[in-house]
């Protein structure tokens, strides 16, 4: 599974959960708008802004 599957499917798992997309966006320091741009598939995301939701979501990254 990329990266990028696995960061949409938790930040989708926590939607479904109640957490809003504004809210993971404020609480990462993720612009909102690219959140959306990303869930939605329109454009993938940089590394930083990847680290930025993995540690909001404490979620780890490793070099493989």
């Amino acid at each position: 599974m990329s990266l990028s599957s696995s960061l949409a499917d938790e930040i989708k798992r926590r939607i479904a959960s109640g957490e809003s997309k504004y809210s993971i966006a404020v609480g990462s320091g993720v612009d909102h708008a690219v959140l959306r741009r990303f869930l939605c598939g329109e454009r993938d995301i940089k590394l930083k802004t990847a680290d930025r939701l993995a540690k909001y979501l404490n979620l780890e990254l490793k070099n493989r």
